[in-house]
């Protein structure tokens, strides 16, 4: 009986194994080329280029674009307040939101320069278990997996009138009252030591502000984190 539970365990393992060498893969996109900055205590803020319609986007489903918003990451410790401001304030009708997510790193995991897909979700955790980027599509490279939990997100209320539209006032997203138009701050504590990323973009402009795809359409942002002890 022995022998033929040890020859039952062997046969599942094995098949376990098979199961996970199969799993589907997941075509990621990269960050590289300045859409993903590491903020450190010595190097606290930046400047990102983003477009105004960036962080929600109606024409995605209400997502938020990936490379038409701009990302950042830093390293951080458990139960250390951590504060992240963007301000927007010199572009009159600009309206701008964050969203943060805990990123495993390590081996196995992907690199933090790439996410899942070109959009995003911003109230939501990212889990894919075989992301590969096939760029070159005879040469797909395994990225491995790409594991970001959501922590929390807001968005610039201020300035967009006294009613907000359905569209915009739903409870995914948390809205920021802060008496200051074109500026949204947001602090957390870290559940748990590691990497932090995040994703800046643009929610509801005001009619006057440019939303076409070009490239010159990116308004420059100012994004400060304060780390604990500073």
């Amino acid at each position: 009986m022995k022998k033929t539970n040890k020859v039952k365990a062997l046969t599942f393992a094995v098949a376990t194994m098979g199961a996970l060498t199969s799993l589907p893969s997941h075509a990621a996109t990269t960050l590289n080329g300045g859409f993903n900055f590491e903020f450190t205590p010595t190097n606290s803020s930046h400047v990102m280029n983003i477009r105004a319609d960036s962080w929600y986007n109606l024409t995605m489903g209400y997502l938020g674009w990936t490379h038409h918003s701009n990302w950042g990451y830093m390293r951080l410790r458990r139960g250390q307040p951590v504060t992240i401001t963007v301000d927007a304030t010199d572009i009159d009708g600009f309206h701008p939101g964050v969203t943060v997510w805990y990123r495993r790193q390590g081996r196995r995991f992907a690199p933090i320069e790439y996410v899942n897909a070109h959009s995003y979700s911003q109230s939501q955790d990212v889990m894919v278990q075989n992301a590969t980027l096939d760029d070159d599509p005879v040469n797909p490279v395994n990225l491995g997996r790409i594991h970001m939990e959501f922590i929390t997100n807001a968005f610039d209320r201020d300035g967009m009138g006294d009613i907000l539209g359905e569209t915009y006032d739903q409870s995914a997203i948390n809205k920021v009252l802060d008496g200051v138009p074109g500026k949204v701050s947001l602090t957390f504590t870290p559940p748990k030591n590691g990497f932090y990323q995040f994703v800046v973009g643009g929610i509801n402009p005001d009619e006057d502000i440019d939303t076409s795809k070009a490239v010159s359409q990116r308004y420059p942002v100012s994004v400060e984190v304060s780390f604990p002890g500073r």
